[in-house]
């Protein structure tokens, strides 16, 4: 069983400091951000929406409303998710205040002091400093290719009283990576087994550039998941639509946790997104940034294999706004950072997305899908400069 156990990595530092500091200089190109590509964010067709909604809600639009969701909207997430194979029922459907506040009122719900979070290895960074502000162990399991292993997953629910095991099954951040079908099964088999509770992170799944959709985690053990997506990646990160399906024991007590925390997400931000997703419009600007995306990722690539020396590798996502590159074993990408900073070019080391202190440092994430195209060859042509003389 490979399992890691700590407080380690993703924690602020000099790194994140460095990043937030110099990352949004104009000279720097920066692949650290994992964020949407800023030209193609719809202003004008927000803008649009919320004419509409105004039109269609008066000034229902602007006062408080539901805990639970803001009604039109719940209303379209159900056809969004119903798309994804998702067909539950509309008393599970929370919206929170991105994907991020989902997590944090599922954590504050499940989450107490010492308890224990199982993780993928790698993991996403954030995520584990939201466990940690709770508290927790994060512990974390070994996995290929393929997605977490299911007999590491099984010995380590036998050994810790776990909280919940935190799964981003589809373009995995950081790493891109996918977990194929049978290991959704496996994986699904064993939580149902054990009685454990699943966090489905799945806020990338609709930037898909190839292949054929893979049932969420969701669809193999519905009553032991919590399936969160969000519409940050797809239409705009600033109106914080979280989405969240909910087991019917978590119900209560996340929206009363949600009540105590900011009431409701912004209604206004609501009907914005309701009227969006319901105009002709969502679909039509879906395939463009998918398509956009999708040339992003074939650069990002490309690059790689003009540039970077042979004795580095590198994933091939079907989908999201992420490839992980792994050095040699003594390439140290955490001692590289601040040198190619100073090159014009930002990346995050890998160690940030372990979960134990002992995280490997040859390993890189570059999110691609915020780099303007035509300076993407040149970003990974300095990358690989500094990789190359280090």
């Amino acid at each position: 069983m490979s399992v890691t156990v700590g407080r380690g990595a993703a924690r602020s530092g000099q790194i994140d400091d460095a990043f937030a500091a110099l990352a949004r200089h104009p000279a720097v190109i920066s692949f650290a951000v994992g964020a949407p590509d800023p030209a193609l964010l719809p202003g004008a067709l927000i803008a649009a929406a919320a004419a509409d909604a105004i039109a269609k809600y008066g000034n229902a639009a602007v006062q408080y409303g539901l805990t639970q969701g803001f009604p039109p909207l719940l209303e379209q997430v159900r056809k969004l998710l119903s798309g994804r194979g998702i067909g539950c029922q509309a008393h599970r459907l929370h919206i929170a205040t991105g994907g991020s506040g989902a997590l944090h009122n599922v954590c504050m719900a499940v989450l107490d002091p010492g308890a224990v979070v199982l993780v993928e290895t790698p993991t996403y960074g954030p995520a584990l400093k939201v466990f940690r502000s709770h508290g927790t162990r994060t512990v974390g399991i070994g996995s290929d290719e393929f997605g977490m292993l299911p007999d590491a997953l099984d010995a380590a629910l036998a050994l810790h009283d776990t909280a919940f095991v935190y799964l981003l099954p589809t373009f995995h951040n950081p790493t891109g990576r996918t977990m194929s079908a049978a290991r959704r099964r496996q994986l699904a088999e064993v939580i149902v087994r054990r009685g454990a509770l699943v966090v489905e992170d799945d806020v990338y799944t609709d930037l898909r550039y190839r292949g054929a959709r893979l049932p969420a985690f969701w669809s193999y053990a519905p009553d032991n998941t919590v399936y969160i997506t969000s519409l940050s990646k797809t239409l705009a990160p600033a109106l914080r639509i979280g989405i969240t399906v909910l087991p019917d024991r978590l119900v209560e007590p996340v929206l009363a946790l949600k009540q105590g925390i900011d009431m409701q997400t912004s209604v206004l931000n609501q009907a914005i997104a309701a009227e969006f997703l319901d105009s002709a419009a969502a679909s039509a600007h879906l395939d463009h940034i998918v398509a956009a995306y999708a040339a992003k990722l074939d650069a990002v690539t490309t690059a790689l294999e003009r540039h970077f020396p042979d004795e580095f590798s590198w994933t091939d996502p079907d989908g999201g706004m992420f490839v992980w590159v792994e050095g040699p074993a003594d390439f140290d990408a955490v001692a590289l950072a601040m040198p190619a900073l100073e090159a014009g070019v930002a990346f995050i080391p890998g160690a940030m997305f372990f979960a134990g202190d002992d995280a490997p440092r040859n390993a890189m994430r570059l999110s691609f899908a915020g780099v303007p195209h035509a300076e993407i060859d040149r970003g990974i042509a300095l990358l690989a400069g500094v990789c190359g003389a280090r």
